[in-house]
């Protein structure tokens, strides 16, 4: 797992860092079409259901491009075989037998005769989609072409036609193309078989579509970053921007720290901090009330039992609704620092902590350093026992999502990380967003680090959970935990933008996310809807100096902001995602420069800016 994380990252910035071709900036539009698919057994043209199977992509020569591109759909290992090198083909075969989805691409049509039957074997044997990565001419010499049921061609080599063609594969977009010429008795002029475009992002081409718009905007957020980190806003940072579906901007910047030089790359994991409440148990809650599991205005206690009314133990939040909880309505104090009471005159107190995992002690805090399972259930007795205003205002307050996962899992019968990834994330190709990453097995290279803590773990914080109240409950939390990147960030926000489906897959109705992206009590003067942060009631008659999230954001927006610098948010009406992630808390959280200039909400209004003049 980490061997292959470190090979991907290289590849993805190899990607991004190399230089065009001079000629391929030239290339005409026309390849746009030349993507040809000419077997398609079964539609596994857009490739579908991500979840399903054990996917690899098999790679004859040389296709770093092409790989780059499809990981950002869907990661899978890679297998790179030689041209010249038949032994090498033949080694890897028993190792993919344990593969039931492959992408096998050759780059190079003249290899060994014994490669030729090596590929041409595992595309009988094993579900595989087959590209050529040239022109239909070579087809001709290949052995065992006439079986290969799913088969596509780019119509030379180059890296947009490597770019392209991943992106077909996966539905980013439409296959159109067809064969100017016969092949033999192979395929005739005109062969080729139209796919669909899937509601999966497609990624802009440097030199080709939306250069015009794609540059504009970059030079923009360029000379706004420089300055944002020369005032210490945030070390580094990643940024995606989408309109209509298509990613304009992905792009990453500065380092990981002021000091180390590490740069920052777009598979990076940061702490995404609050906008864990919409990447986590939302989407999950959104499920279970389409399916009528849980009712948002029955009693939240009927789901959570620790809130009932017991004979000798009244409960202030018996009658708390999950409406109420989720658009912050219920009076509920904002935070409880659950530490404190682990903690003696700045010691770590014995009875509460171990330096090595034992069984009573399984909650990982740092290196060394495990927390008492049964700590749990005071922090649950502490938000139990917590005041609730009688004031009828909104009160933001991290306590209710605290619980969700455990509440999840109650309703479920299965553990809340489990259903997450299984039911959400891996549908979506999402595998780079997920709770203790160092648990998962990515490396601390692959993740900024937050802050210098020295009031509860004193250590840099780096890999962990930044939140105090996450990292007592183990890293997971309703209210922060999940590290992850912009582009699979991107992926969720693009599935609420669509009304809840994405490639495909459909998650929850789109009566559902309507609901809960619809604002509950503007009668209140609360702007929120459910479990999304949304634009002031009268956003469109403040100006841009307090405007929230930006002047230009349309009621039907919707969004979250983190307190490590992150922000996600979608706008339904000019049809766009935007996602921020930056460590501004490195080193430490007085760093307040990424308010100061109005970060997050500036590159958001570049954006609108960008799509209103279009």
């Amino acid at each position: 797992m980490k061997v292959f994380n470190l090979i991907l990252i290289f590849l993805i910035v190899l990607t991004n860092s190399s230089a065009m071709d001079e000629g391929e900036k030239h290339l005409p539009d026309t390849l746009f079409t030349e993507v040809t698919v000419l077997r398609n057994h079964d539609d596994a043209i857009p490739v579908k259901h991500l979840h399903k199977g054990r996917f690899a992509c098999v790679v004859v020569g040389n296709a770093d491009v092409f790989y780059s591109r499809l990981s950002l759909y869907k990661e899978m290992p890679l297998f790179g075989i030689s041209p010249k090198n038949p032994g090498m083909a033949f080694s890897i075969l028993n190792v993919l037998n344990e593969y039931d989805r492959l992408v096998i691409v050759i780059e190079s049509s003249f290899v060994d005769k014994k490669i030729e039957q090596a590929i041409s074997r595992l595309a009988r044997e094993i579900q595989s989609v087959v590209l050529f990565l040239d022109d239909a001419f070579r087809l001709m010499h290949w052995d065992g072409i006439g079986e290969m049921p799913t088969l596509m061609i780019s119509g030379g080599n180059c890296r947009v036609r490597q770019d392209l063609a991943a992106q077909v594969l996966f539905g980013g977009r439409a296959a159109t193309g067809r064969l100017p010429y016969s092949v033999g008795n192979l395929f005739q002029e005109g062969d080729g078989i139209s796919t669909e475009k899937l509601s999966r992002f497609s990624y802009h081409i440097p030199g080709h579509d939306d250069d015009e718009a794609h540059h504009h905007l970059k030079s923009k957020i360029d000379g706004f970053i420089s300055h944002a980190i020369s005032e210490q806003a945030f070390p580094g940072c990643q940024i995606l921007m989408a309109i209509n579906g298509r990613v304009l901007i992905h792009e990453a910047y500065g380092h990981h720290t002021y000091m180390d030089r590490t740069p920052v790359h777009l598979l990076d994991l940061y702490d995404v901090a609050s906008v864990t409440k919409i990447a986590g148990p939302l989407p999950l809650l959104m499920k279970l009330t389409a399916n009528e599991t849980i009712n948002l205005d029955a009693a939240f206690s009927h789901y959570w039992s620790d809130w009932r009314n017991r004979l000798f133990r009244r409960s202030n939040k018996s009658d708390l609704t999950l409406r109420q909880l989720l658009v912050h309505q219920g009076g509920l104090v904002p935070y409880i620092n659950f530490y404190a009471g682990t903690k003696d005159d700045g010691m770590f107190v014995r009875r509460f902590y171990r330096h090595q995992y034992e069984e009573r002690f399984t909650l990982e805090i740092d290196d060394h350093l495990y927390l008492r399972n049964r700590y749990l259930r005071r922090v649950y007795r502490d938000i139990r026992r917590s005041p609730v205003s009688e004031n009828a205002g909104s009160r933001y307050s991290c306590l209710s999502f605290l619980v969700y996962p455990s509440v999840i899992e109650e309703l479920t019968g299965i553990d809340y990380e489990e259903v997450l990834y299984e039911n959400i994330y891996k549908p979506l190709g999402i595998s780079r967003m997920v709770y203790n990453p160092l648990q998962k097995g990515f490396y601390r290279e692959e993740i900024p680090p937050t802050e210098m803590d020295i009031a509860f773990r004193q250590t840099l914080v780096h890999g962990r959970v930044h939140d105090e109240a996450a990292a007592v409950l183990g890293g997971v939390s309703g209210n922060a935990g999940l590290f992850a990147n912009a582009n699979d960030l991107g992926k969720l926000m693009q599935m609420y933008l669509n009304g809840g489906h994405y490639g495909g897959e459909v998650l929850f109705p789109e009566d559902i996310m309507a609901e809960f992206n619809r604002v509950q009590f503007p009668e209140l003067d609360n702007r929120r809807a459910l479990g999304f942060d949304k634009p002031h009631l009268d956003n469109n008659e403040r100006t841009d100096n307090n405007a929230f999230p930006a002047l230009g954001a349309d009621a039907s927006s919707f969004g979250h902001l983190g307190f490590t610098g992150t922000m996600v948010w979608a706008d339904p009406e000019h049809q766009i995602v935007y996602v921020f992630l930056s460590n501004r808390i490195h080193p430490s959280r007085s760093h307040n420069a990424i308010s100061r200039l109005r970060v997050r909400t500036a590159l958001l209004q570049m954006l609108y800016d960008e799509v209103l003049t279009q």
